[in-house]
């Protein structure tokens, strides 16, 4: 026959597992056993400390540095550029005109005529609709 231990038992073990573990957790040092650290003092002499102005970037470092991001900005919006003319390029968009001069001139007539009369019958369809 097997022995199995009843939750009373379990629940005694559980507790004396966690009050004995607390002391041993609260003796640790917060540095966790590192030697502690000297005690050092710097003793400054008055005088001696000078202000050189902020130690920023010189005048031709700020230049060098606004013309680089001048350059990149460009480079960036050069290459932009470029793609979108060519992908118009690629899809027919933006291109010169294929037709003859007289030939596109007629087209646009026809198709403003072709509007004018989509309208005209579209109004008279709402009328009658009223």
């Amino acid at each position: 026959m097997r022995f199995a231990p009843g939750p009373s038992i379990v629940a005694a073990a559980l507790v004396c597992a966690l009050v004995l573990a607390a002391p041993a957790a609260a003796q640790q040092s917060p540095t966790l056993g590192a030697p502690p650290a000297p005690d050092v003092t710097v003793q400054s002499q008055p005088g001696t400390q000078t202000s050189a102005g902020g130690g920023g970037l010189e005048t031709w470092q700020q230049a060098l540095i606004l013309g680089a991001g001048i350059i990149l900005i460009g480079g960036i919006a050069v290459a932009i550029l470029s793609d979108a003319r060519e992908r118009a390029g690629r899809l027919g968009h933006g291109g010169p005109a294929t037709e003859p001069a007289g030939a596109s001139h007629r087209h646009r007539q026809q198709s403003k005529q072709r509007a004018r009369a989509k309208g005209k019958a579209a109004r008279a369809q709402r009328r009658k609709n009223r």
